[in-house]
């Protein structure tokens, strides 16, 4: 491909959620692994004071080349874009404001085609609370919860799910703040600290038995959603694939494809498909899941912005599959470009 026909991708990075420097960590593998043969890169940081840094083409985004950016306002980092003019935006964004579809909405008023779902995708996918009404209503088992809001006793709440119980915010992701909560004066504590974040509070039923993950990938808007092998997921230490567990090295073992019969391998694919249509993701998403000791199957959440540094699941299995880490970024930007227009760009006139 020469100079002249390479694709404009921006990656954008950063923002201002609690997952800020796991985005920042998957955008500088993004843009590592973006062909530049194939590819014009930019790199852009979404910052907490909703400002931005915007690098120029092919730098690297590295502490000193964001330290020696200027930051500008939001709109103005997106005019500095859409005069490039950018063809795609590459998301590596986790989390409230970029996972949410706050940012994919912002992007379709812009008419700046992206990766990953749309608005609604994005949005359903981030609430568990939602997530898990519609898992139910697709027949997807997943485990039993309440929501505890202020003022009700999260003791009478949880009433028959047992203990322990996971304690967790609806609208985060990475397991940030998540608890296992063995008695009611833990749960009662638990659900105290996170009213801080969330008015909503979810308190699951506690699975014991093995963790995997799956991912779904679509190659082309409106085609067939394939699954990528399944992982095993195994925690090193703690009772669960926590925050540590999940961006410490060494911390946990990652067995893809899992040492597990093709049945039920295939029986997790096949529901990580299912997920991925019922909360409307797109692009690609990741699904994890707890197999009891029944061998009941249960979907724990889907991630439609799966992480993408050095230590992330999503790249670990789509390698095994035979996707380089490169090549999955081809299928992303292919992908956002095959997806139906829903505006026009800043740079283009108004009928």
């Amino acid at each position: 491909m020469s100079i002249a026909a390479r694709r404009r991708v921006a990656v954008l990075m950063g923002g201002w959620s609690h997952e800020r420097a796991v985005s920042l960590r998957s955008g500088a593998a993004m843009v590592s692994q973006l062909d530049p043969g194939r590819y014009d890169r930019r790199a852009v940081n979404l910052l907490e004071d909703r400002q931005a840094l915007v690098l120029e083409p092919g730098t690297e985004p590295t502490d000193a080349a964001w330290q020696a950016a200027r930051p500008m306002p939001l709109l103005e980092a997106f005019r500095v874009l859409a005069a490039w003019p950018v063809d795609v935006a590459a998301l590596a964004l986790h989390g409230a404001g970029g996972e949410d579809g706050t940012l994919q909405g912002f992007l379709e008023t812009l008419g700046i085609p992206y990766t990953h779902s749309g608005v609604a995708g994005s949005a359903i996918s981030m609430d568990k609370e939602v997530s898990k009404l519609l898992y139910t209503a697709h027949g997807i088992a997943t485990p039993r919860h309440v929501i505890v809001r202020p003022g009700d006793d999260p003791v009478a709440c949880a009433g028959d799910l047992g203990w322990p119980v996971m304690v967790k915010p609806p609208c985060l992701g990475s397991s940030f703040e998540v608890y296992v909560a063995a008695d009611a004066a833990a749960l009662r504590a638990a659900c105290a600290s996170l009213f801080a974040i969330d008015r909503r509070v979810l308190v699951e039923q506690f699975i014991r038995g093995r963790e995997f993950t799956c991912a779904a990938l679509q190659r082309r808007y409106g085609g067939k959603t394939e699954a990528l092998p399944v992982m095993e997921i195994v925690p090193k230490s703690g009772t669960f694939f926590d925050f540590k567990a999940k961006y410490t090295p060494g911390a946990t073992s990652e067995l893809t494809p899992a040492p597990i019969a093709a049945e039920l391998a295939a029986r997790i694919q096949d529901t990580a498909v299912r997920c991925h249509e019922a909360l409307q993701c797109e692009g690609v998403s990741r699904t994890d899941f707890m197999l009891d000791a029944a061998g009941s199957l249960f979907a724990l959440e889907t991630n439609a912005i799966p992480g993408m540094t050095e230590l992330s699941l999503l790249p670990k299995t789509a390698k095994v599959a035979g996707i380089s880490f490169a090549q999955l970024l081809d299928l992303m930007i292919e992908f956002a470009l095959s997806r139906p227009a829903r505006g026009r760009t800043m740079s283009q006139p108004a009928p």
